[in-house]
């Protein structure tokens, strides 16, 4: 494995961090990455991670659904492919307010697509991006369509009204570059949609280091509305909406406890808690759901 050391902040280039201890890799490797936090614009990100080309072997799991779903049939993969399914509505829903008239759009990091799907049965013309094979091939076999693997393969001049990422800002290695090319394809007043596990949420308090959004090292940085806000502003967009996707505290409850040696039923307890104390404090949130408009 080749690793990746940071000696500026990925955000904002400073070189004054906070050492936050080792968090472990419950999920897969059982390795442990120490974790650091930028004085400065308060991002946390994990540091001494494998690099982009080495990072790969760290989803090669049985168990990595947003991939491939097919892989097995345990309980955690048919909770999370029935939590996708009801999510799709729930993410098309929540944009068309801040959007009424979106009809073109950029899913970037698709997994295996289902929302590009669920937009394109819809009548937008849509277009996914993911990197990994299995995801596009998966994706191909059910549409007889294809997704692209990278920014730079899309058509030049192609701009969209929205660009949606879920669960996938914590997942970019090269982070500013990826950021920039995302704005300069969004059209003025487009919005960008992005869902990230959130730092400043209950869960974290409840589960500390088995916190199962931690999720080292495929999750790369640790976001809050600080370090978000920070990073998201110097690309001169502009926060219209924040909330909180509303199950993923049950979900990440049910994986934390189990990391954590406890029940489920623990796990889904403090999951509807942190679901309702998100409902009140959506900058509490399990997931940070949050929408940016270009001016």
């Amino acid at each position: 494995m080749q690793i990746e050391t940071l000696n500026h902040c990925p955000s904002c280039q400073s070189t004054d961090f906070i050492s936050m201890g080792e968090i472990k890799d419950y999920y897969y490797s059982q390795e442990s990455f120490p974790i650091l936090s930028c004085k400065n614009c308060k991002l946390v990100f994990t540091q001494n991670r494998p690099n982009s080309e080495s990072i790969g072997d760290y989803y090669d799991s049985k168990n990595y659904a947003s991939h491939d779903a097919s892989k097995n049939k345990s309980t955690f993969i048919q909770i999370y492919a029935a939590a996708r399914n009801f999510m799709l509505k729930k993410k098309h829903d929540l944009v068309r307010p801040f959007k009424p008239e979106w009809s073109r759009i950029l899913d970037y990091g698709a997994g295996e697509g289902y929302f590009v799907e669920y937009l394109l049965k819809k009548g937008k013309h849509v277009i996914g991006i993911e990197p990994s094979g299995i995801a596009r091939e998966n994706f191909h076999k059910r549409n007889n369509q294809s997704m692209y693997y990278q920014l730079s393969n899309l058509p030049e001049g192609k701009t969209f009204q929205v660009i949606t990422l879920w669960h996938v800002l914590e997942h970019i290695h090269s982070l500013k570059e990826t950021m920039k090319a995302l704005v300069d394809k969004l059209e003025s007043k487009g919005i960008i949609v992005i869902a990230v596990p959130n730092q400043k949420s209950l869960d974290i308090e409840i589960f500390g280091n088995y916190w199962a959004a931690w999720d080292v090292p495929r999750h790369l940085y640790h976001w809050s509305p600080e370090s978000l806000n920070y990073f998201m502003s110097s690309y001169g967009l502009t926060n219209i909406h924040t909330n909180q996707l509303p199950l993923d505290p049950i979900y990440i409850g049910m994986i934390s406890a189990k990391y954590a040696g406890k029940s489920q039923i623990i796990g889904i307890w403090q999951g509807i808690r942190s679901y309702f104390h998100g409902k009140k404090n959506p900058e509490n949130g399990s997931t940070l759901l949050s929408i940016w408009m270009k001016n």
